[in-house]
């Protein structure tokens, strides 16, 4: 089943969840520099990295592997918010798991619910397929978003990873990413 069945065009109050789609792929940058590099949203990381978050070639990549459902939501016609879970094989503990990223919304939408909805569609569907353990990692340097993780039901796991972009682009020498999970069972 493809997200786009899944959703049927699920309508949540003021938003549309949807696959996204290749003729996306422009607002989506738009959408992604704003949250992740822009001022005036509570997700911004611009004070502690520099550089664009993705590009074109990427999300393109993303649309065309079947391991990645790429959702956005849609508000008024205009991309509000997007994330993308890729599923990985079945780990060492038998558990399927599932990577959390490119999760943005707009900051002048922030703060409406959008991010939760997005979240909770894709544990939806990864729940369908029988993934057992959403992982995301979070720059480190973001307690606020730790925390917002935390309400959403991950937990730390007591591990980092190196910053996954260019290192020349942090602007904090040696950041790196805190892993979270959530048990979708």
């Amino acid at each position: 089943m493809t997200a786009r069945q899944a959703l049927g065009g699920q309508q949540a109050t003021e938003v549309t969840l949807r696959a996204a789609a290749a003729d996306d792929i422009p607002e989506l940058l738009e959408l992604i520099h704003a949250a992740y590099r822009g001022e005036g949203g509570w997700t911004t990381e611009a004070h502690l990295v520099d550089g664009r978050r993705t590009d074109a070639d990427e999300v393109r990549a993303m649309l065309a592997d079947p391991q990645v459902t790429l959702l956005v939501a849609e508000s008024g016609g205009e991309l509000a918010g997007c994330c993308y879970t890729r599923c990985e094989p079945m780990g060492v503990d038998g558990a399927g798991r599932a990577e959390l990223g490119l999760f943005a919304v707009h900051p002048a939408v922030q703060s409406r619910g959008y991010g939760g909805r997005l979240l909770e569609a894709q544990v939806e569907l990864l729940r369908g397929i029988g993934a057992q353990v959403l992982q995301i990692q979070v720059l480190q340097g973001r307690p606020e978003l730790q925390d917002w993780y935390r309400r959403h039901g991950f937990t730390p796991v007591g591990r980092a990873v190196p910053f996954a972009g260019d290192p020349e682009w942090l602007k904090v020498a040696g950041l790196g990413m805190d892993v979270m999970e959530r048990h979708l069972r």
